[in-house]
């Protein structure tokens, strides 16, 4: 235990010590401010929008725009676009070392190939779930800063207006379950790098496999109804329920579990294929 511990504490060094691991933190760092700035500057068209249908029986004075309704709107944009920045880093942890030729000297150090493994899938995950709340945290921060806190409306099957306190729960929970969202594609892309001992194949296939899997998700198609609960994006938009009236406590415990059964999958066949890898050729 105490072997796999310093091990998980050095690999995450050595993601962390990479310069494609801030990418995705600068991205964010620079996009989210000036989105804000943007929407103070110029405004955002999503008032007249939703009151739209509604004006005959509304009349509404001031305005809906403030950071915490343009930070709701950046989590339904940016969630399809986001796995790029995990792909990223987790494609490249396992395949990085084989290319290298670096997994015959680790070995040889009194470490197992299963404490290997994970302890470079723990660093994964922490890279992860760093980068998302980073992202939770530049955006509803940023975005109250810039242009301002207040009520949240809600447009979804209705308008659900939610104080801010109670708006940053719901956020904080949001992010929470993004965070087990995005390690499902961490997870997968961790198992493409550890077949491989290049990093491009696993980043190209991971995203191959989720854009087929949204695709075949959202289709409205009867003959597609019975694969849908084996696909893991199925469960993505776990992360959108926290803003529904009631918090559906049951269906997010059910997308949970059904993601942990896939992280688990794909964390043991990594294990699987590593400690049958040959690391001399």
């Amino acid at each position: 235990m105490f072997l796999t511990l310093k091990a998980f504490y050095w690999e995450s060094v050595k993601i962390f010590s990479k310069l494609r691991t801030y990418i995705g933190f600068i991205t964010i760092a620079i996009l989210i401010p000036m989105i804000m700035l943007l929407v103070r500057k110029y405004g955002f068209d999503v008032q007249s929008t939703a009151f739209r249908s509604l004006e005959n029986s509304f009349f509404f004075v001031g305005t809906l725009i403030n950071g915490l309704l343009i930070s709701y709107y950046l989590m339904n944009v940016l969630w399809v676009h986001f796995p790029f920045f995990i792909v990223l880093v987790a494609g490249d942890v396992m395949a990085g070392e084989g290319a290298a030729g670096t997994f015959r000297m680790l070995l040889t150090r009194p470490i197992s190939r299963f404490q290997v493994v994970t302890s470079k899938f723990l660093a994964t995950f922490l890279y992860t779930a760093a980068i998302v709340l980073f992202l939770g945290i530049c955006s509803v921060g940023v975005g109250i800063l810039v242009i301002g806190g207040g009520d949240l409306f809600v447009f979804d099957k209705g308008i659900l207006i939610l104080v801010q306190r109670e708006a940053l729960f719901r956020f904080l929970l949001a992010y929470i379950l993004a965070v087990w969202v995005q390690t499902t594609v961490a997870a997968l892309a961790f198992l493409f790098s550890t077949i491989s001992n290049n990093s491009v194949g696993p980043i190209i296939g991971t995203y191959a496999v989720i854009v087929v899997s949204l695709v075949l998700s959202v289709l409205r198609i009867d003959a597609l109804e019975s694969i849908k609960p084996y696909l893991f994006t199925s469960y993505f938009e776990v992360y959108f329920a926290p803003f529904s009236d009631p918090i559906p406590w049951h269906e997010i415990l059910s997308d949970v579990i059904h993601l942990g059964a896939f992280i688990l999958i794909f964390y043991l066949i990594s294990v699987v294929i590593f400690m049958r890898k040959d690391i001399c050729t």
